[in-house]
């Protein structure tokens, strides 16, 4: 006897049926789901085969249960369909964990190691769930054809802020902690209905002044989280106006919020100059709206809890993202030192094969200008990425949970996902007024504080016009940094984007004429740019900030409204364009609008900005 295949309203009808049988379990699956998160605070191992087995059972049950009713590439209606898909994807994640890392891999990844090196406060996880509650929410509402649906799954957007060694520099573009976060966490967001997407925008040709006026022409408009990944190099390495790359954490938290309002992306802090008092200082910030986590030292014991490589075993029977990791407390053949020509991160005497094995590529890929001993290797970019995607996949259960809740509190909500996402984004928009109308937290870096805190934006930036493929004719043609065919595949997601200036002047728009209705607005105008090196005509992106190579009035002749400029301020490793008056610009209606520049011989410019 021939069956013909279920209907899409049979399916729901199924649906149904099952989640009516499920739903009388729903306080008691809950309550074992609480009862083992707290059992495993306490407990210090973790194995996936003795993790609270009846829980496991229990949920694998459910979501064989949900995936016999309808298609998995579905989003679940309910929240136990979640949590049954949650379990069972963590669970296959487990074992590749183990495949990976062998008998490390359950003392490495269990839950108390991961909170105890990526911490948050409750009321930044409340803020980290919220997010997630709503892509949730989304994808019901899409999965259940309601009006404003959008016809793709809601994308949770996390994006890398950092520099050389958060982008992964040295080695492959897949070797990334960005990338492997990717990949670990991909699926189990796409069985919730959430599509996962993690940008690596880290980079080393970028200024903590760009950062903090391009933020998002720089890492995106649509960001659900921003990570602060930089190396401390000196005392002033935080502060934007020196020629430092990063920016103060404080100062970072407050362009964010500025920038996005009234969206606060949450942040993760994951940079080796976190600590304590860092962690007290982005309290008030915290307070004021904006949700924080941090990657502590904690990650420095973990890996020196695998075997010694140096030891007669040489760790080496481990596998290969394990072993060898440190030798004698040198992790990947690295320690502390005072060289700032090495970043003060140094090869150690005691490296051994620690150091030998720390990156991973083609022979024909190795690079030594990347390779060095301040960038990462893959077994750390591995481990961090792994550790994140732990996180991010728990933060994702618990999630589903207080969702759960909410409906548990309100049951009309079950049948209205339209009103959960309103209650849901009136609680973000609240905290986004709370944070404009709050006065600034005082910042470590007090000399920038005015200049970076009260100033809004506008800001041209040769990424997204190179991803965007945008060649309006006022914009200056693209480089790429590295050249094409100067790198391996494997490095070409790194490259970055610069205009070309000559000796032909070109205009660059970046605010809207003036007209009688903003006559008189005064505006700072500046532009960020990098020596070339030069061979047989041939120019390439130097991406050391300038310091030897003179900028002048006469070498870099720009002008502003069709008003030649008199002075070039360097301001953390940018120019401001001044005239007789300063470098503020009284802007009368009439007349030529924008930038021109033209240079007596080739350079790149990361950047235009408008202060105003």
């Amino acid at each position: 006897m021939m069956h013909d295949t279920p209907s899409s309203s049979r399916k729901k009808a199924l649906r149904s049926s099952i989640h009516l049988f499920l739903m009388s379990m729903l306080a008691f699956i809950i309550g074992f789901l609480m009862s083992y998160d707290a059992a495993t605070m306490q407990d210090n191992t973790w194995d996936i085969d003795d993790v609270d087995g009846s829980i496991t059972t229990l949920d694998t049950v459910i979501n064989s249960a949900a995936a016999a009713a309808f298609e998995d590439d579905d989003a679940p209606a309910t929240t136990l369909e979640l949590l049954g898909r949650i379990s069972l994807r963590q669970r296959q994640l487990n074992n590749e964990i183990i495949r990976e890392y062998g008998v490390f891999g359950k003392d490495i990844f269990n839950k108390i190691n991961v909170e105890k090196i990526i911490q948050l406060s409750p009321l930044s996880q409340t803020k980290l769930l919220r997010k997630i509650m709503i892509k949730i929410v989304l994808s019901r509402i899409k999965n259940q054809g309601n009006e404003g649906a959008e016809g793709s799954a809601p994308v949770f957007h996390w994006v890398t802020v950092g520099d050389s060694s958060a982008a992964g520099y040295g080695n492959a573009y897949s070797q990334s902690y960005t990338s492997i976060l990717q990949t670990t966490v991909s699926s189990i967001f796409q069985s919730a209905g959430i599509e996962f997407v993690a940008s690596n925008r880290a980079g080393d040709t970028f200024s903590g002044m760009e950062v903090a006026f391009c933020t998002k022409e720089m890492f995106g408009a649509d960001v659900d989280v921003l990570s602060w990944d930089f190396m401390p190099l000196d005392t002033n390495h935080f502060d934007p106006l020196s020629n430092s790359q990063g920016m103060d954490p404080l100062l970072f938290g407050e362009r964010v919020g500025m920038t996005y309002y009234p969206q606060l992306p949450f942040l993760y802090f994951l940079g080796k100059a976190t600590g304590v008092e860092m962690q007290q200082q982005l309290g008030a910030l915290e307070n004021r709206g904006v949700g924080f986590a941090m990657m502590t030292d904690a990650l420095r014991e973990v890996v020196l809890s695998v075997p010694n490589g140096n030891d007669n075993d040489g760790g080496g029977n481990l596998p290969p993202v394990a072993s060898n990791f440190h030798c004698n407390g040198a992790i990947e053949g690295v320690e502390a030192c005072d060289d700032l020509t090495q970043m003060y991160q140094c090869y150690s005497n005691e490296g051994g094969e620690c150091k030998k094995v720390k990156y991973d590529v083609a022979k024909e890929c190795v690079d030594p200008r990347y390779q060095t001993p301040w960038n990462d290797g893959f077994k750390m970019h591995r481990l961090k990425g792994r550790l994140l995607g732990f996180h991010m996949i728990e933060m994702l259960r618990l999630a589903a949970l207080e969702l759960d809740l909410l409906e548990l509190k309100q049951p009309h909500l079950r049948d209205s996902p339209l009103e959960t996402l309103d209650i849901l984004r009136n609680e973000e928009e609240v905290e986004g007024f709370l944070f404009s109308k709050t006065t600034a937290t005082t910042s470590t870096k007090e000399s920038s504080w005015d200049l970076l805190k009260l100033k809004k934006s506008t800001c041209l930036n040769a990424m997204p016009i190179l991803q965007n493929i945008d060649q309006r004719d006022e914009v200056l043609p693209i480089q790429l940094h590295p050249p094409q065919s100067s790198i391996c595949e494997e490095f070409v997601p790194f490259q970055t984007a610069f205009f070309r200036t000559s000796y032909r002047e070109q205009r660059i728009r970046l605010l809207e004429p003036v007209s009688e209705f903003n006559e008189g607005r005064e505006v700072m105008y500046g532009v960020c740019l990098h020596a070339s090196i030069c061979d047989a005509g041939q120019c390439e992106v130097d991406p050391v900030p300038i310091e030897d190579t003179i900028i002048t009035v006469d070498t870099v002749q720009m002008s502003v409204h069709d008003k030649l400029i008199s002075e070039l301020t360097r301001i953390g490793g940018c120019y401001f364009l001044g005239n007789e008056e300063g470098l503020i610009w009284k802007e009368e209606a009439g007349g030529e609008s924008g930038i021109t520049i033209r240079t007596s011989n080739t350079l790149f410019v990361s950047s235009f900005f408008a202060l105003h």
